[in-house]
């Protein structure tokens, strides 16, 4: 049963073939969007070409194409729900020239370097340890501003309180010294009235 699961999950065809000089095979498949197709070639020579196209508005477009190397990799995921895929190969040496053609599709063979890793998920930890810090940082310096203009407030009150009894004083003491000279006045002129 497991292994029925296997094998739904990526289909997987490895084969030979030989081709004659000059000559080119080609071989079709249809995969979905979910779908990842591997293509691995492995050749007797290196002199050959290898053509890659996948099915636009029926029409083909190249993916990719080479000439050379005795062995090519090729992976790719379409954005299309459905796509037709094609590759070809072409002999061009003077002789025939085996090919060892693994083929793969399946959703399991994306690539695992763009998935997330426990590492990846572990400095992420560290930067959001170091921005809780900046954080807490950000909240102590936020309760000592808030400290800080309490402070201020109670002080600009009291001064404010200080300012209006130091010039209620000084109204005071202003009415007390015009009483007193206005006073001296009325008695220095009695006095001069009274001689």
């Amino acid at each position: 049963m497991i292994l029925l699961l296997l094998i739904d999950i990526v289909y997987c065809v490895q084969f030979g073939y030989e081709v004659e000089k000059g000559q080119q095979i080609c071989f079709q498949d249809y995969f979905s969007q979910d779908d990842v197709f591997d293509l691995r070639v492995i050749s007797n020579s290196s002199n050959y070409a290898i053509k890659l196209e996948e099915a636009e508005s029926k029409k083909y477009v190249i993916l990719y194409e080479k000439n050379g190397l005795w062995e090519h990799n090729y992976q790719h995921q379409s954005n299309h729900k459905v796509s037709n895929m094609k590759y070809c190969l072409t002999n061009l040496e003077d002789e025939n020239v085996l090919f060892n053609i693994t083929y793969k599709t399946g959703s399991e063979l994306a690539d695992m370097q763009k998935v997330a890793k426990i590492s990846d998920l572990n400095q992420m930890g560290d930067h959001m340890k170091k921005l809780n810090g900046l954080l807490d940082d950000i909240k102590r310096e936020r309760s000592f501003l808030i400290e800080k203009y309490d402070f201020m407030s109670k002080l600009q009150g009291s001064i404010s309180k200080k300012q209006i009894v130091f010039s209620l004083l000084c109204l005071g003491l202003s009415f007390i010294i015009t009483g007193t000279t206005l006073n001296l006045i009325k008695r220095i002129l009695q006095q001069k009235k009274s001689q």
